[in-house]
Order: structure tokens, then sequence, then C-alpha cells
């Protein structure tokens, strides 16, 4: 008991010290905001919650307390400096009620998550504003619609399945829409915020995350206008195609986790050694900034979801009624034809049946054979609006990757 106390002092302090020591670096001349007033506050809301476990309503007052605390050294700093910000002092706000959660058994494991995420959020003050100036009318009509259709409609949708087959769930479907748009939005908050300016690296892995296909079409674009950019654009297409193995990863993770021990080894094995072919080429390039335009459309943008939800339900349904007369190869062979169009989405199909209808196995195989036809489809964009000696190269790369994956389908 007394070692389960400690650990909570010690993750109290762990988290004062944490923001305050983000709120210094931001404030150093400031009283209100110094490494030691953050730990004081978070260990007062710590000790004000083991108070209230003795005595009623305790850590409420101290609240009160330190609300009005707050309150007067905001109105002192703010007649004394012309600082009408109010960020250091909800932090410290924060602060206090993270240190109080930290009594609780469940509280001292979620307070450091929350913690990190506030800090996160202080620390990228330039970042977020620049994002903010950066974004469109129109992208941010665009996000206010799909976040109101998202999160009013979906929980009025039936969660059961509707027809034949067992495969239309409106509630599930829409939910897979959701989560797809959000990791794509992720990505393209993020190519947002650092901008292609910074450099190859960047762009490629994350404009690889949002559309490995977008940046493939954009370097191979560039190609064509100058050779001399061959070596560049090659490292970008290669990393950004690299970094939808780990993609797949993630999301399978999310929606079925069960099958993450044997998807593992091919997408680790794809992902990794593209991304090592990738570094041989960076290191061989004298060429680090190629301005790409990557044309990135909004993930949460009505019209690209509705697209997804519609080929998600034909992949489905597709896949289902393969598997029902072709078996497995059914299967297989829908999954190659479906990677053309959308790794996402028979990469989700394949996980959510896997709980049901088919085996992991044969999810993990399908999901595999469509990255590897995703990557045939993109080397024949870079074939087509390329140039011949980028597809040349682009071609032996990709070739290398899917043989890769090919021996570990064997060997599964």
């Amino acid at each position: 008991m007394e070692l389960i106390l400690i650990i909570k002092v010690l993750v109290s302090i762990a988290i004062g010290a944490l923001i305050g020591t983000e709120r210094e670096r931001k404030h150093e001349n400031a009283e209100f905001a110094g490494i030691r007033t953050f730990i004081l506050i978070a260990l007062f809301g710590t000790i004000s919650a083991y108070l209230s476990s003795l005595y009623h309503y305790f850590l409420i007052i101290a609240f009160g307390a330190m609300a009005a605390l707050v309150c007067i050294s905001y109105f002192i700093s703010s007649n004394m400096n012309g600082d009408i910000g109010t960020t250091t002092e909800i932090a410290a706000l924060l602060t206090f009620l993270l240190g109080a959660s930290c009594f609780n058994d469940e509280g001292y494991k979620i307070a450091p998550i929350i913690a990190i995420i506030i800090t996160v959020i202080l620390a990228f003050k330039p970042y977020i504003h620049r994002f903010v100036h950066k974004i469109s009318e129109k992208e941010m009509l665009n996000t206010l619609k799909f976040l109101i259709i998202a999160f009013v409609i979906l929980p009025l949708l039936p969660n059961h399945f509707i027809g034949p087959y067992d495969v239309f769930n409106p509630y599930q479907i829409w939910l897979m829409i959701v989560f797809i748009s959000a990791i794509s939005y992720a990505g393209y908050i993020l190519l947002k915020l650092i901008g292609d300016e910074r450099g190859l690296g960047l762009t490629g892995i994350i404009g690889g995350l949002v559309s490995s296909t977008a940046v493939v079409t954009a370097m191979a674009g560039r190609v064509r206008e100058s050779d001399f950019l061959i070596k560049g654009a090659l490292f970008a297409t290669v990393i950004a195609s690299s970094m939808m193995f780990f993609r797949v990863l993630f999301e399978v993770l999310i929606i079925n986790p069960e099958l993450l021990p044997l998807l593992m080894v091919p997408m680790l094995v794809m992902g990794t050694f593209g991304g090592f072919l990738a570094a041989i080429i960076w290191k061989k390039s004298t060429v680090k900034y190629i301005d790409a335009d990557v044309k990135l459309k909004n993930p949460f943008s009505l019209k690209p979801a509705f697209i997804f939800g519609a080929l998600f339900l034909a992949i489905l349904f597709i896949t289902r009624v393969a598997d029902l007369y072709f078996g497995s190869m059914g299967i297989y062979a829908a999954s190659i034809l479906s990677g053309v169009a959308d790794v996402d989405a028979i990469t989700i199909s394949m996980a959510l049946q896997a709980k049901t209808t088919i085996s992991s196995t044969t999810a993990v195989i399908a999901i595999t054979l469509a990255t590897m036809s995703n990557t045939v489809f993109k080397f024949l964009i870079a074939l087509l609006i390329g140039t011949k000696r980028f597809a040349k190269f682009i071609g032996i790369i990709f070739i290398l990757i899917i043989l890769a994956g090919i021996v570990t389908i064997i060997l599964i």
C-alpha cells in the first residue's frame, strides 16, 4: 500500500515537472510559470484528493482556492505586463486536476498520458497557429460537415446486418469511414503543419501515411520535367510506398489485433526493406528537396468519404461471395483486384471478416496480396506519368519488395 502511494506521488511530481518545464521554457521571466510551481500544484492536487477521502468536499474547496489564486495571479500579471493570454493559468488548473487524479487507483495510470498530450499541445503552439492560418475556408467547412455527420448521425445508425450475406451493417461501415478518414486527416494535418518545404524525408513519410499514390504521382510528374531530380524522386516514392505497409499494420491493430502476430511479418519485412532501399537512395542523392506540390485532398471532404464507403461495402460483398463460392482462392483474387483501387478498404474488410467467417491465415495472405497489387499499380503510375528511366528503377525496387513479401507468405 505504501509503495503504491509513493508511486502515485512520484507520478504527480513527474506530471508537474513535465508541464512546468515546458511553461518555464516559454516564460523564463514569469513568476507563475516555473517548474517548481507546477510540481507544487500537482502535489497540492494529490494531497487534496487524499484529504478529501478523510474530509468531504476538501478537494472541491482546494480547487476553488487554487482557481482563486490563479485568477489573482492572472490579473496582476496582465496589469503589469499587458499579457492577456490564459494558457499558463489553464495549464495550472489542469495540472492540479491531474495531480488529484493520481491519488485514484486508475487515475495515476491515465494522468501521465493526458499530461503528455497537454505538453505537446503547449509546445506545438507555433505549428498549430501555422496550421490554422494555412487551412482554407473550404477545408474547414468540409471538416465541420464531416464531423457533424460522423458524430451526430453515427449513433443513430442501426448496428445490425441488413440484406443478404450479412455484409451491410450501416453503423459498422460508417464507423470504418470515420476511422480511415481520421488516420488520413492526422497525416494531412502534419503535412500542413510541417509543410513540404521541410524536405523529401518528411514529405515522403507523412505524405505516404495520407496517400502514397498521390506522392508517387507527384514525383513522377517532377521527374518528367527534370531528370536531374530522379534520385530525390525515387527516395520520396519508395519511402512513401513503404509507409503504406505500416499504415496497414496500424489499421489491423485497431480493428482486429489478433491478426497482428501473423501480419507483422510480411508488413514489417516489406516496409522495413523498402525503407532500407530508400535510405540507400537518399545517401546517394544530392537533391534533398523537391517542390513536388503533392495533391492531397482533404480527407474529411464528404465526397471521398462516401466513395470509400461505397467501395468498402462493395469489397465486403465481393469477398464474401468469393469466399462462399470459390473459397480462399476467390478471396485472394478479389484482394488483388481490390488492392489496385484501395488498400484500406480490403484491409479493413479482411480484418473484420477474420473475426467471423474466414481464417486468420487467409485474411493475412489476402491483405498482403492487396498491398502487393497496390505496389504494382504505383509502378504503372510511375511508368505512365514519369520517364522510362524513373519507371525502370521503381520497377526493380518494387519487385524486390514484392519478392520479400512473397517469401514471407510462403513461410506463413
